[in-house]
């Protein structure tokens, strides 16, 4: 029996697609993930991207340069779909954030989340938006191939 693939690990600011059936998983840390699958296609893809840095505790302002840098990486993303044959009338949308207990961080991730829905609006089903309030990182997993995603508790560090 083959051995199961490694899941596809994505860090910030980066993107994967897949139309091989690939576990690609981000761990959310200030972060989300937006996770669009075809199964028209059979092709899915993760960007991660962080919504807020923090400074002291605090959340730091979204400029309008790193709200361009998203929107560059979006579409860069979503090329790369259409590139696999994937349509954005047939994707299904889901975002997916971390929002962490300190105060200051629930403007940003609205931002960020009003953004893509908006830059989705297009899409056939609409945006489904999932905002997760935790002390901890959570593990988000997408298997490309059923578009099946799973959420849990991200590993901890051994001290």
């Amino acid at each position: 029996m083959p051995e199961k693939a490694p899941d596809i690990l994505i860090q910030p600011g980066e993107y994967r697609v897949s139309d091989g059936g690939d576990v690609l998983a981000a761990e959310l840390s200030h972060s989300l993930a937006v996770c669009l699958h075809d199964d028209t296609r059979g092709v899915a893809g993760v960007l991660h991207f962080h919504y807020a840095q923090t400074h002291e505790g605090r959340g730091i302002d979204l400029t309008d340069a790193i709200l361009s840098s998203h929107l560059l990486l979006l579409d860069l993303f979503c090329k790369q779909m259409r590139a696999l044959g994937a349509r954005k009338t047939s994707w299904r949308v889901r975002l997916v954030g971390h929002i962490p207990g300190e105060m200051g961080m629930e403007d940003p991730a609205a931002s960020v989340m009003d953004l893509l829905k908006v830059y989705f609006d297009d899409t056939r089903l609409p945006v489904e938006c999932k905002e997760l309030r935790r002390k901890h990182d959570i593990l988000l997993r997408l298997d490309s191939h059923t578009g099946r995603i799973v959420v849990t508790d991200a590993p901890r560090a051994e001290a």
